[in-house]
């Protein structure tokens, strides 16, 4: 017996079977290169037709890849290895012909999907991996130069993967160690290329064609510029190329950029056209690579003055990438100039491992370190010469951190790092500053000590953050910038500036964890010390961050940071312990942050307190409605924990900014005093003063905040703290209570989303009740709108009033004017009645009418152009009535005694309701058709469910049901109702009924539901089953088995009774068409000649005067033709039938 778990094993462990199409791939690529290799095929134009397939086959194959490129490795050495060859065998051919012009002519696209396999290979993997694999012996050299050129000739004629790879070939064949004139034979016969001289050496037309390159766009540019630099960098060839090619590349973007040189204040010059960027970028990419390649700068030495000129132009604001590109090769050039082995000593500390940390001696082991530091030693000393132009490069770097763009900003990041790394000390500290300045610029400091950045920029933090985080990463932070830096990262763990209605500073705050994450990492023992100082501060930052943050990214990065140095520092208190509850994966949701990960570190008193502080000063008051809900929640969870704190330091200032004229502040400190006051009420109570501040609030909002713009905010933010003042009993007077009653009907009219306000509202009535004139505002407000949707709002608000409104309730839900009145009607309904039922009332009085009118809900079928709106009504009256029925289990019985059609009706409708096509309101049903079936008292015959009928309907629903209560089937599999098809075959059982009228009910929603896809197909196949499992005989009326003829009499009479519209003839015809496709009615014996007989009856009588000639065709055809045949002579008659009646019957 085969062990899934042990073939599971073995596709993890085994490197080979990470590619799991590898015999897939083998084959069709050995086929691939038997193809190519016939050289009779190599003169056609493309490539035969199922090779061009097995290609495009191989290229999703390896695309599908991209994101685990390393699995292809132990297959790469076979699969390029193998192409190559064949590439290579079609060059030489290739360049034989161009040699010997009598030889037969080849086509240069013959071989375009080899080509395009290699380059998908190179995007997948890198064209560095996959160059390893690259014949690169010097004969190589002129036929792939050859092929190149005659690619190149005609641009429009070859693929450009195909001169992409030539090109990176190329460049490998750069590098071999020999010189490349004893290797130049002089290749004749090649076409003329503008601009290059056939008379030229192998070298020069090598560059030249390199150059010609430069200009295009996508990889071929990046190709050219790899094969340029490796070219140029060569001993025999830098000396003569190398300075006169950089002389033409100075040239190449001064005339590329000459016409925002020349006109600077033109604004209609001021962006290049898309030719001169391209120039631009692919003359700076071979530049970037040169410097790079590069050994001594001694051969470009009269051209950098040229080159600084180039970078400090102000030409490029509008192209990003040339601005990268700038900055890349001003790092690489000034990283040139510098000495490579400056002080790498320095560098060079003992790291404490995390054995020595988890034992306790890192104090011991940095004091035993601390000697080797230059900052303390002095070793620091060495007299380097720093050319003067490196200040210059620095400068221009400093600025680019300041970029609009994060590509510029992280890349001038990088090399800064890299240049400071081979200063001298005292340098490399003055870069620091001058990083670090770059901080305060712009910025505030408040009287209490706080850094206020709304004057900066984020684009200059984030690159200044970036840079310090690349600094500490290579060792450059030392004691004395710490000190200074950390309270600014500490601060950009926070920034965020608001610009309307969104905000910036994401990107900053996530640089400044990195910064935190880079901290760690500091190889310098002496900087432990500095942690030690500050530890409580980062720590409780970070993990403030890790929980309150709106971004998932930040929250995770803050995590890592906060993870890292507990691994490697070992001074933030509690470490391992916090990290457990605030790992990865439970501060990635969001919600989950906020409300419990914030709750259990709230449990170590060093945290208690920052965290209630940032709550209640930062995350409160953020400008995303959602992220201050949230905030307000963890508010309600972390007050109790340190209820001293909260009152005697945080509760005053939130309680000052209600009257702000900020909205997002307003609302959140309004809606954070009523958490407050609900979650530490005993101890608010407890103290005078803070008694009447917390009442005072509504009073100290402004008038004009809940009248004017944004009231309807504000106004929720009153209701929340009404309800939280109410949810806790507080003691509050008439005057108060009526003040309170009135911001309520100000925001049942201002707000359109009122689900949390009515809470609230019911939360009010419940602790101070209502007096008569309010009662009667309530009701008055139903009658006279004030805005286009206060009456749906107060409909919802009677929810919470007193059992004299149900019949109020029950009009407005049969004969509201609106859809939202009627839905909103429903759900107050079902409200109203769980209040009444839980206060112990008599609902005899209701009882039947509420059903009744929650009944008529169910025939809700309004449509308008936002869709079938009377869905919202149904669905709430399914719900509203499960909530009834649920909680009294002996509510069918009283309605049975009373109304036994009703609750006839009433379980036809349910049934038909669970056949629905929207999950949720299928859903709804579900729960509904459990309530009747499993929580109501019924006996075993039906008596006691105060109906006779209504009882034995339900116990032969329960009997016919497959599923249990607990939503099991028989096998133990889990059921919903949400999934159509076992919803679906759960139901259809329930035809067997023997009472007509349910049966009817389920049918027409099948029905209804099998002419609609997608789910129609569900329905077709659940009725299609079931009619396999029905008899032939005909079933007597109290037979509690139906037949297949029953079933075809149940579809005829459907197209027998409402003639006219096509509401239930459309989706009759296809029910039963796709019924009889699948043969469900093979059982049948007259009936189809009777559905036939009506059908011509319908035709003859209502529709033969609209259809025309195809009238008189269908009624011709339901005449002669012989129905009670055997099904396949009668399937071609049924289905020219079912075409002609479906022309004339217009969509339902």
């Amino acid at each position: 017996m085969n062990n899934p778990a042990a073939d599971d094993t073995e596709d993890v462990g085994s490197m080979p079977t990470f590619f799991k199409e590898h015999v897939e791939f083998f084959d069709s690529l050995d086929w691939i290169l038997d193809s190519a290799k016939q050289s009779e095929t190599w003169s056609l134009s493309v490539a035969p037709e199922e090779e061009s397939e097995r290609v495009e086959r191989l290229i999703r194959i390896i695309n599908s890849y991209q994101e685990q490129p390393m699995c292809l490795d132990p297959h790469l050495g076979r699969i390029v290895g193998q192409i190559i060859k064949v590439v290579q065998q079609y060059v030489y051919v290739f360049y034989d012909n161009t040699v010997d012009s009598k030889s037969a002519p080849i086509s240069v696209t013959r071989f375009d999907g080899i080509f395009d396999l290699l380059y998908i290979l190179c995007k997948v993997r890198g064209y560095k991996i996959i160059l390893r694999f690259f014949p690169h012996g010097v004969v190589d050299i002129e036929p792939v130069f050859a092929t190149l050129w005659l690619f190149s000739a005609d641009l429009n004629a070859t693929a450009w993967q195909s001169r992409y790879i030539l090109l990176i070939w190329l460049s490998l064949l750069a590098m071999i160690p020999f010189d490349i004139e004893s290797i130049d034979s002089g290749i004749a016969n090649l076409p003329a290329i503008s601009s290059i001289s056939s008379n030229q050496s192998l070298i020069e037309r090598w560059i030249g064609l390199g150059k010609l390159f430069l200009g295009k766009s996508g990889c071929e540019m990046e190709g050219a510029a790899v094969m340029l630099s490796r070219l140029l960098s060569r001993k025999d060839s830098g000396a003569s190329f190398q300075p006169s090619f950089v002389k033409w590349a100075v040239q190449q973007i001064n005339d590329a950029a000459s016409p925002v040189i020349n006109h600077p204040n033109d604004e209609s010059k001021a962006v290049l056209p898309i030719e001169s960027v391209l120039q631009i970028n692919g003359t700076l990419r071979v530049l970037c690579h040169l410097f790079s390649a590069m050994t001594s700068p001694a051969l470009i030495e009269n051209q950098i003055p040229l080159l600084l000129d180039i970078f400090s132009l102000d030409a490029f604001d509008h192209h990003s990438v040339t601005r990268k590109l700038i900055s890349k090769a001003v790092q690489r050039l000034a990283l040139l100039l510098l000495p490579v082995t400056v002080l790498e000593k320095r560098r060079v500390h003992a790291r404490p491992s995390l054995r020595t940390n988890l034992s306790g001696n890192g104090a011991d082991t940095v004091s035993s370190l601390c000697s080797t530091d230059p900052c303390t030693s002095g070793e620091d000393s060495i007299d380097v010469d720093i050319p003067e132009e490196v200040e210059l490069f620095v400068g221009i770097l400093l600025q680019k951190l300041r970029d609009k763009d994060t590509i510029v900003r992280w890349s001038a990041a990088k090399g800064i790092g890299r240049i400071t790394e081979r200063l001298p000390l005292a340098f490399a500290q003055e870069i620091v500053t001058a990083v670090g300045d770059i901080l305060k610029e712009e910025t505030l400091r408040t009287e209490d000590g706080r850094i206020d950045v709304s004057m900066t920029t984020e684009y200059s933090w984030h690159g200044s953050l970036l840079c310090l985080a690349e600094l500490s990463r290579r060792g450059m932070l030392y004691p004395q910038a710490l000190r200074e830096i950390i309270p600014w990262v500490v601060r950009g763990l926070t920034f965020e500036i608001q610009r309307g209605d969104y905000s910036v500073g994401s990107n900053v705050r996530d640089a400044a964890c990195y910064v935190m994450w880079s901290l760690a990492r500091i190889p310098n023992p002496s900087s432990r010390r500095v942690f030690a100082e500050m530890s409580t501060q980062m720590a409780a930052t970070l993990v403030s961050v890790a929980v309150f943050d709106r971004e998932s990214s930040v929250r995770r990065a803050a995590s890592a940071a906060f993870q890292e140095h507990v691994g490697r520092q070992s001074a933030f208190p509690h470490g391992i312990a916090v990290l457990q509850l605030v790992d990865f994966f439970s501060v990635g949701i969001m919600r989950n942050a906020f409300i419990k990960a914030s709750r259990n570190v709230a449990e170590f008193e060093v945290y208690r307190h920052p965290l209630l502080h940032h709550l209640c000063t930062v995350t409160i008051y953020h400008w995303d409605l959602k992220t201050r809900d949230l905030a307000i929640r963890a508010l309600r969870e972390l007050a109790p924990v340190s209820p001293r704190y909260v009152l005697t330091l945080l509760l005053p200032e939130i309680v000052s900014n209600v009257s702000s004229p900020f909205l997002a502040v307003r609302h959140g400190a309004i809606a954070a005093t009523g958490a407050i006051a609900e979650s530490i009420a005993a101890e608010i109570k407890a103290d005078a003063n803070a008694t009447k501040m917390v009442l005072d609030v509504a009073d100290n909002v402004p008038q004009r905040y809940i009248e004017d713009f944004g009231a309807g905010l504000t106004l929720t933010a009153l209701a929340f703290y009404m309800g939280c003042l109410s949810r806790a009993k507080w003691n509050i007077g008439d005057n108060v209570q009526s003040r309170f009653f009135g911001l309520f009907e100000m925001a049942l009219v201002a707000c359109k989303n009122v689900d949390g306000i009515v809470d609230d509202f019911t939360a009010f009535v419940d602790a101070y009740g209502l007096k008569p004139e309010q009662h009667s505002c309530i009701e008055n407000n139903i009658k006279v709108a004030k805005s286009g949707t206060s009456r749906e709002s107060f409909v919802l608000a009677m929810g919470a009033l007193a059992e004299q409104d149900i019949g109020l309730l029950c009009s407005v839900v049969t004969k509201g004017e609106t859809v939202e009145m009627r839905r909103n009607a429903a759900v107050a309904l079902g409200r109203l009645c769980r209040r009444t039922q839980d206060s112990k009332r008599n609902g005899k009085t209701w009882a039947v009418a509420v059903v009744a009118a929650l009944s008529q809900g169910l025939n809700d079928h309004s449509i308008d152009n936002r869709g079938d709106v009377g869905s919202w009504v149904r669905k709430q009256s399914l719900q509203s009535l499960a909530i009834i029925f649920d909680h009294d289990n002996q509510m069918a019985q009283r309605i049975s005694a009373e109304d036994g059609a009703l609750a006839m009706r009433l379980v036809g409708q349910v049934l038909c309701a669970t056949t629905e096509k929207i999950d949720k309101l299928r859903a709804a049903a579900g729960r509904m058709f459990e309530i009747l079936l499993y929580k109501q008292q019924i006996g075993q015959n039906g008596t006691a469910a105060g109906n006779v009928d209504v009882g034995k309907c339900l116990n032969q629903l329960r009997q016919l049901d497959p599923m249990q209560p607990d939503h099991c089937s028989a096998n133990g599999d889990e059921f919903t109702w949400t999934d159509a098809a076992a919803a679906f075959r759960r139901v259809v059982p329930a035809l067997s009924v023997s009472y007509e009228q349910i049966r009817r009910s389920l049918f027409e929603g099948l029905v209804f539901t099998g002419s609609a896809e997608p789910l129609g197909k569900f329905a077709v196949n659940a009725v299609a089953a079931y009619a396999e499992t029905l008899s032939e005989t005909v079933a007597s009326e109290s037979a509690a088995q139906w037949n297949v003829n029953g079933l075809v009499a149940e579809l005829t009479r459907l197209l027998h009774t409402d003639k006219r519209t096509s509401k239930i003839i459309n989706p009759a015809l296809i029910v039963a068409d796709q019924l009889i496709e699948q043969g469900a009615l093979l059982a049948a014996d007259t009936k189809r000649q009777v559905a036939a007989d009506h059908l011509f009856e319908v035709v003859c009588i209502h529709g033969a005067a609209d259809m025309g000639d195809d009238g008189a065709g269908i009624g011709s055809l339901l005449s002669e033709t012989e129905w009670m045949q055997d099904t396949v002579d009668v399937k071609e008659a049924r289905s020219r039938l079912t075409k002609m009646i479906r022309r004339h019957i217009p969509p339902s």
